[in-house]
């Protein structure tokens, strides 16, 4: 049995690293050096609200890190830390394996007893970033639902993964004859043609430096093309930065670049997680290079290094871009979660936000966009599609 209480002091918890880290499950996207800047960032005009179960002795053995904040409507809502443009996936509750799904119900249930508390008041929960299949955001989903909460799950991307094969020349032959080839000739840019050059950041200064180069790129790309780009303001720039010194201090930060005669012409950033996956967040690469395909040739040597280095895989994260369908890899949908409280304003708002969301599936039907997929997100089967789009 566990004691599942609510705090707000989230940086409380930060102090120990060590207990919050210990309870990932090797997810760099969880731990405190990822969702600590963030909040530092974005978080002070909000309100922590952070779940946290011990166990009989007293120690921490889950954790659901949340915040608190109030709609347009005037509802409060319950969304959890690193959303917005982080795009933080692998959202989940914090728990060691074996404790995970009882944790994760036992805080679901105790999230929807507390829909009307003074102090721990919510009207809905909206967390986006569940890998479909997530134990621990499954059985919270469930006590929430027994628990009398309404449930709206959808998703209009993937996460694509590539477990590591037993050797390069296995993990190539697993590719198309034609992309075989290609990546052949991206691998032997690096070696066989002197005027390219693959990288990788020894300190913290050069892993900095790189990173800003690569944002360079990025924007650059993306603004070229009419698009605000990832990067567009001083405060992501800032959450990044911060992150990505707190991951090079504890050896998972993977930062690499493509030089082409003494020139930065492509960047990578990448975490190593303690489950040993490759985490690939975001690149960028010099337009004015295209046709050597330089975001190609860093790309697949990244792959090789996987065997290099001994990794188990690599996460490509959400966006199903074809060059991760290309890399065989095995995908799974991403799950935006809306769960209502059991309580009649709660659910006479919902009523009219679920109006407005049957329009928007509509009217993206009428213009010929995807709709979003309409899931059970608790089904035993995994996350069935419940609806497409309106009739």
């Amino acid at each position: 049995m566990f004691q599942i209480d609510i705090t707000s002091d989230l940086n409380g918890l930060f102090a120990d690293p060590g207990t919050w880290d210990g309870l990932t499950r090797g997810v760099p996207f969880r731990t405190t050096s990822w969702l600590g800047p963030w909040w530092r960032c974005y978080g002070s005009t909000h309100q922590a609200y952070v779940l946290v179960a011990r166990d009989a002795s007293g120690e921490i053995q889950g954790i659901l890190p949340l915040y608190r904040r109030q709609s347009l409507a005037g509802g409060r809502v319950l969304a959890n830390l690193g959303d917005g443009r982080a795009c933080t996936d692998h959202v989940s509750v914090l728990a060691h394996e074996e404790h995970l799904s009882e944790i994760a119900l036992a805080m679901g249930t105790h999230l929807a007893s507390k829909c009307s508390s003074p102090d721990w008041g919510w009207d809905s929960l909206e967390i986006d970033g569940i890998a479909e299949g997530d134990p621990g955001m499954t059985a919270m989903m469930r006590g929430l639902q027994s628990a009398g909460a309404t449930l709206h799950a959808t998703s209009r991307m993937h996460v694509w993964y590539r477990a590591r094969e037993a050797s390069w020349e296995d993990h190539l032959r697993s590719f198309s004859k034609t992309h075989r080839r290609r990546t052949r000739r991206w691998i032997e840019a690096i070696g066989d043609d002197q005027s390219f050059q693959q990288r990788t950041a020894k300190t913290e200064a050069q892993a900095l430096d790189w990173i800003d180069r690569m944002i360079e790129m990025h924007q650059r790309r993306w603004t070229a093309v009419g698009h605000s780009g990832s990067f567009d303001t001083p405060t992501f720039r800032q959450f990044i930065l911060e992150a990505a010194r707190s991951f090079f201090a504890r050896g998972q930060l993977f930062v690499t670049v493509l030089e082409h005669a003494g020139e930065i012409i492509a960047a990578e950033l990448n975490l190593i997680g303690a489950d040993r996956i490759v985490y690939s967040y975001s690149s960028g690469f010099d337009t004015r290079y295209a046709e050597q395909e330089p975001g190609r040739i860093l790309g697949s040597d990244t792959l090789r290094q996987l065997y290099q280095r001994s990794l188990a895989g690599i996460d490509y994260l959400r966006g199903d871009e074809i060059y991760k369908q290309r890399y065989s890899t095995q995908s799974r949908r991403l799950i935006q979660l809306r769960a209502v409280a059991p309580a009649f304003v709660p659910r006479l708002r919902h009523a009219a936000w679920q109006t407005q969301f049957e329009l928007k599936q509509w009217a993206r039907k009428q213009t010929g966009r995807q709709p979003l997929l309409v899931l059970d997100p608790t089904s035993n089967a995994g996350c069935t599609v419940v609806q497409t789009a309106m009739p």
